[in-house]
């Protein structure tokens, strides 16, 4: 019998095709902020995609409510280089705020850090649970 730990470990089959449809309808339905955080949800990350999709958000993307939730310090450098050079200070001055996090910082132990990306990935799971299915 498989412990709890590894069944949850397992890959399900069609899992990558599931993805890429839950990332084809955030294009579709123009939700940028969470095609760029669900690309970075991949392993290894899609920043090409991701940053291209942080390049098309605005401000009506609530990108407050999001950006506390990115565990990527190399999505919150393209942000923050984004926001420099759309000249939206604010965002930008709060996004270098998260940057500085202490839980984000990539010189602390592997397990800290694990367990940081996985709360945070899963807060914005129920995020992007909330918004899309429940009315």
């Amino acid at each position: 019998a498989e412990s709890g730990k590894q069944w949850y470990q397992r890959r399900v089959r069609g899992l990558e095709a599931s993805f890429y449809n839950l990332v084809k309808a955030c294009m579709n339905l123009n939700a940028h902020i969470e095609v760029a955080l669900l690309c970075c949800m991949k392993t290894p990350p899609d920043y090409g995609t991701s940053f291209q999709a942080l390049k098309r958000t605005t401000n009506l993307d609530s990108l407050h409510v999001y950006y506390p939730l990115f565990w990527d310090v190399n999505l919150l450098e393209c942000a923050i280089a984004l926001h420099h050079k759309r000249g939206e200070t604010m965002l930008r001055d709060f996004v270098i705020g998260l940057m500085g996090q202490p839980e984000i910082n990539e010189n602390n132990p592997p397990i800290l850090l694990r367990r940081t990306i996985e709360a945070k990935k899963c807060v914005f799971l129920r995020t992007l649970f909330m918004k899309f299915f429940v009315r």
